[in-house]
């Protein structure tokens, strides 16, 4: 039986729930979406502050230095930057279940060191914080997990590890843990109770009022099963692991769901990134990576039968030309099927923005309180949420539309 919970920081405690602050300094900065949190976590020096080897004041020295941003407005820039960060309140509540029924609770984080004075009340309710900074090792480094069971007393099969980031979550299990990787904490209460932990399961009760339901594409309508098959191209392809990955969706893609590049622009990064000699390799690369993309028939078969009794929705992070896509690939047109269909690379703006999500309400004819949100990424679901919408984060399909009949009070 477990005995002690394992928490990561940033990501599953404290997230970036309003991200509009940090967008207001891309638009001045002439970053793309995400640049600015990329400048810092994706900076040499802040990987050498989450080893202790710099402070928090070099990382937004060389940060700023890097960006152009005039000294004078380097305090502003901190500030904002931080600014929609938000303590999960309900995980907090929850950390204080476990500490009632006697399971020991740690936090594992890759910070710097002045993480502990940003704990606060959480601190007290914490058994042992181990940060990379005052460990000078980082995740997924198996020696910091070690030192995170010895300081909490247990073994790694007594323990449960709850991370937002893959990788992290792998070595854990590797190990020999419950590895989570963070999807909410209604998903993380089922899994703790399958741990046999004495916390209490969700219990999800009709809404009243509910007009329309949104549903996102990737991972919710699509499975998107080319995604585990990033290490095998890799391979193929002779790229270093991770490189796909970044060429497919780094800062080229977050322009092109935008509408920001053509997608001329998007093949020709991505014919340089992976070293391929042409249009047509390209098109064979595109034909053969997406060749068992497909539609998860549950979540169509739903989709089909709540329209009518309800206004139903897609709103997706996509290229242009998605909608043509499927309707060409598996015959399924967005257009026709929803009521509402929102393409990010549409409109000019993307999943977490606020401003996607109310511009989908708005064509709907809805209130916020009046819709649900289906999605599999927290942070997307977090900024729903931040406007009142009902959200359910999608960690598998079956499960999330048993939460959706649970919420509606009917099949769906």
């Amino acid at each position: 039986m477990s005995r002690a919970v394992v928490f990561d920081w940033g990501g599953v405690l404290m997230r970036t729930v309003d991200i509009r602050p940090r967008m207001a300094w891309e638009r001045r900065l002439d970053l793309p979406p995400g640049g600015l949190a990329d400048a810092v976590f994706g900076s040499p020096v802040w990987d050498r502050a989450q080893r202790g080897m710099a402070s928090l004041d070099e990382v937004w020295a060389e940060v700023a230095d890097r960006l152009g941003v005039d000294p004078d407005d380097l305090p502003t820039l901190r500030r904002d930057f931080w600014a929609g960060d938000r303590l999960d309140e309900e995980l907090v509540g929850l950390i204080r279940e476990l500490r009632g029924a006697g399971i020991r609770v740690g936090l594992l984080s890759n910070h710097l060191p002045n993480l502990r004075q940003c704990l606060n009340s959480l601190g007290p309710l914490l058994d042992a914080v181990v940060i990379s900074g005052e460990e000078g090792i980082l995740k997924p480094d198996p020696a910091i997990y070690h030192r995170a069971l010895e300081r909490l007393g247990v073994a790694p099969e007594e323990t449960v590890f709850v991370d937002d980031w893959k990788p992290n979550v792998e070595v854990a299990r590797q190990l020999g843990m419950v590895s989570v990787h963070f999807r909410g904490i209604v998903h993380l209460r089922r899994v703790l109770v399958e741990a046999g932990l004495p916390v209490r399961l969700p219990d999800l009760q009709p809404l009243p009022g509910i007009r329309a339901v949104i549903f996102d594409w990737g991972k919710v309508l699509s499975p998107l099963n080319f995604l585990k098959r990033s290490a095998q191209w890799e391979a193929r392809l002779g790229l270093p692991p991770g490189t796909l990955d970044q060429a497919l969706w780094g800062p080229m893609w977050k322009l092109l769901e935008i509408g920001a590049i053509p997608q001329e622009a998007y093949d020709a990064h991505l014919m340089g990134a992976l070293g391929l000699p042409d249009r047509e390799a390209l098109e064979q690369f595109y034909q053969e990576y997406y060749a068992d993309d497909g539609l998860h028939p549950g979540v169509v078969a739903a989709v089909r039968n709540l329209r009518g009794r309800y206004r139903v929705a897609l709103l997706t992070n996509a290229f242009p030309g998605h909608a043509e896509s499927l309707r060409r690939r598996h015959g399924f047109d967005p257009r026709t099927e929803f009521d509402v269909y929102v393409n990010s690379a549409e409109v000019g703006m993307a999943k977490p923005d606020p401003a996607i999500y109310q511009l989908t309400l708005d064509r709907l004819g809805v209130r916020s309180e009046e819709a649900i949100f289906i999605d599999d990424q927290v942070r997307n679901t977090d900024a729903a949420r931040m406007l009142g919408i009902h959200t359910i984060v999608c960690a598998d399909v079956e499960t999330a539309l048993a939460d959706l009949a649970a919420l509606l009070g009917h099949p769906v």
